[in-house]
């Protein structure tokens, strides 16, 4: 399987997600799609990644005019050829357990076997989940043997995530294209395909409390936030054999939340975790949408 990994202006956490593929998948393609970071650090990293995996930058300056994220995935689809299985992922993710054959066997499988299966789900569940959406709409396939999130009324989760395993030929099949943002491929997924499975043993998932850009801006607003809920850099251990057999072997299959099979470094931080500075507080969203504004003109 091929690894797209999509990156701006977060050097230790490219850092991270590369080392992670290299340890649980080590004989897996890399391939790093950088949005123009200017960051040096980030820089030092992307040059010293360059040695052994490929560096594709959207560097205007260099020609490329097409950056942002959708459009670096879509260059990114567009360069595979043939039946490839791969992966993309965020440089605020990381792989969490070794792959072995019988995963990409599980996965090969299921995309043959269903027809209309247009994305699978390496990463584990997020905690929130439970506590707001409701555990209750992740479903098992017993014959699939995925998971499903009945929920359609979400912005995305039960068709399509910006994390995603896929099969290059079956989205060619299905005249797919990015479109920017994943409310809107959501809802090109849910035209397209059926329902994204969720697999029972995942093996990636993003880092909680992370410093974030959002549209590669960084607002007061988002600062303030980020100080307020302590972000930081906060990658996981890797699962240990027993918990990956306990997950594996739990009868019926249980949903995997992150929160109940994964361990971070840093043991302290507040359950469920959140992959949003801004989530939770209303006023601080609203002055970064105000912020963002003004920052776009």
């Amino acid at each position: 399987m091929k690894f797209f990994i999509f990156s701006y202006n977060r050097g230790e956490y490219l850092d991270n997600c590369v080392g992670s593929i290299e340890h649980c998948s080590p004989e897996s393609d890399i391939v790093i799609y950088d949005d123009d970071s200017t960051d040096p650090h980030t820089r030092t990293v992307l040059s010293e990644v360059a040695r052994k995996h490929a560096v594709v930058s959207s560097n205007k300056r260099a020609g490329h005019k097409h950056g942002g994220l959708y459009a670096n995935m879509q260059r990114a689809y567009e360069s595979l050829s043939g039946n490839e299985l791969f992966c993309f992922l965020q440089d605020d993710s990381q792989l969490v357990r070794r792959l072995i054959p019988q995963d990409m066997d599980f996965i090969e499988r299921r995309f043959s076997e269903n027809l209309s299966l247009g994305f699978i789900s390496p990463a584990f569940v997020r905690g929130i989940s439970r506590q707001k959406k409701g555990a209750g709409h992740f479903r098992f396939d017993d014959q699939q043997g995925l998971f499903f999130l009945h929920n359609t009324s979400r912005s995305a989760g039960s068709h399509y995530s910006d994390i995603f395993i896929s099969h290059a030929a079956r989205l060619r099949e299905h005249d797919w294209s990015f479109l920017t943002g994943e409310p809107a491929n959501q809802q090109q997924a849910m035209a397209k395909f059926d329902k994204m499975g969720y697999l029972r043993m995942p093996f990636a998932m993003w880092l909680p409390y992370g410093k974030a850009y959002r549209g590669k801006k960084r607002t007061f607003a988002l600062k303030l936030a980020e100080k307020r809920r302590q972000c930081g850099f906060y990658p996981f251990y890797y699962m240990t054999g027993e918990q990956e057999t306990r997950l594996n072997k739990s009868c019926p299959p249980d949903i995997p939340i992150a929160e109940q099979y994964l361990e971070n470094i840093n043991p302290n931080l507040k359950k469920p975790w959140i992959y949003n500075p801004l989530q939770g507080s209303a006023w601080l969203k609203h002055l970064h949408n105000i912020e963002a504004f003004f920052l776009r003109g």
